[in-house]
């Protein structure tokens, strides 16, 4: 692995043949994050970088703080934070109202292309921003956007169809490559991919604790759109897998989507019934998926066990875990992964689920000497 510093114009400035701690943490619903710890020497290399590249990473860091400190005992230490590069797409904002219909990823490109490649404004432009090969993956839908960051929404509207956005790195040619993608299926539910199950029968995780809390758990929405009284539009999006289970409301107020709208060009336009209530059901699934439940599984991996990571499993498959000791079985999908050098030792954390308080988080821990 080596780690190099770029300047603003993606130039480089150095190489960090030694470092304290790495700590490198992609995610599959948010833009990730990084951390780097030198010896104090390389401060100034880090205060006037802007960009930090791993060799053997698609992601590229944008340095966002640094700091160096010398206590009273005359110890120095410096280090550097930041995000993945995909925290430049919400350096933009979506400042006119946006009404699109399409999949994620071309909804996607839309955006980008519109507010960083070839926007009307010459001085939003990125010029390092490239689009990727189409993605036809997911479902179309209908969004309207005004005020929000753009990567931000993108996050928001990928995640209602387990699908996420990146923006891949080239050294060569100094291109970010903005691509939606879908981690692969790895349940033991498929033969097309190679099975990524976690369990103690396989003796590839240990000291298992479980938690799992529902109380803020939704799984039915009332959407609420324009219009007053008995003659607002108001759709329901029903997330139960069948009428016997339990049915827990949410009421969303969505009356800032409207049917008609005006566009940049100033033209006015009309968004059929079913278009419109396509778009209200688009925001109850986005809320929904704010009301998730809770379930929380910590365990160790042994280091010397079948799986490894970016071969039989990485950001965004779907895996399997299993705790026979006492009948835990779940299947969701692998959201953060923070890796962790410190010396001699590389330590590996996955996080299966949707991070924050309504959602699945479990946390696998492995550490490889």
């Amino acid at each position: 692995m080596k780690l190099i510093v770029l300047d603003k114009n993606f130039d480089t400035l150095g190489a960090i043949s030694m470092f304290n701690t790495l700590i490198w943490t992609p995610r599959y619903y948010a833009t990730g994050v990084f951390e780097l710890h030198v010896p104090a020497d390389l401060f100034e290399l880090l205060n006037t970088g802007k960009y930090l590249y791993r060799n053997d990473s698609k992601l590229l860091g944008v340095i966002r703080e640094v700091n160096f400190s010398k206590d009273n005992k005359g110890a120095r230490t410096a280090y550097c934070k930041g995000y993945f590069a995909e925290d430049l797409l919400n350096s933009r904002v979506i400042d006119t109202q946006q009404s699109l219909t399409g999949k994620p990823g071309a909804i996607g490109k839309i955006l980008v292309s519109r507010y960083f490649i070839s926007p009307s404004d010459g001085n939003r432009k990125i010029g390092n921003i490239k689009l990727g090969e189409a993605d036809d993956q997911g479902e179309s839908v209908t969004v309207t956007v005004t005020g929000d960051n753009v990567g931000d929404k993108l996050f928001e509207i990928e995640k209602t169809q387990e699908m996420s956005h990146r923006l891949v790195y080239d050294y060569l040619t100094n291109d970010l490559t903005f691509e939606t993608w879908r981690g692969k299926d790895r349940t033991d539910a498929q033969t097309e991919n190679s099975w990524a199950i976690f369990s103690d029968s396989f003796y590839n995780v240990k000291n298992a604790q479980y938690n799992r809390d529902d109380s803020s758990f939704k799984n039915f929405a009332y959407v609420a759109g324009e219009g007053e009284g008995s003659a607002r539009t108001i759709v329901t999006v029903d997330l139960r897998g069948s009428s016997s289970e339990e049915r827990r409301e949410l009421y969303v107020d969505a009356r800032d989507l409207q049917s008609t709208y005006t566009d940049d060009a100033g033209t006015e336009h009309t968004y059929s019934a079913s278009q419109y209530k396509q778009m209200l059901r688009q925001r109850g699934l986005e809320k929904l998926a704010e009301y998730e439940v809770l379930e929380v599984v910590n365990s160790d991996v042994d280091p010397n066990a079948n799986l490894v990571y970016g071969v039989d499993f990485d950001l965004g498959d779907l895996c399997t875990y299993r705790y026979t000791d006492v009948n835990i079985e779940c299947t969701k999908r692998i959201t953060e992964i923070q890796e962790v050098f410190e010396g001699s030792k590389h330590t590996l954390s996955v996080v299966f689920g949707a991070e924050g308080a309504t959602s699945i988080t479990k946390l696998i821990k492995r550490e490889v000497t």
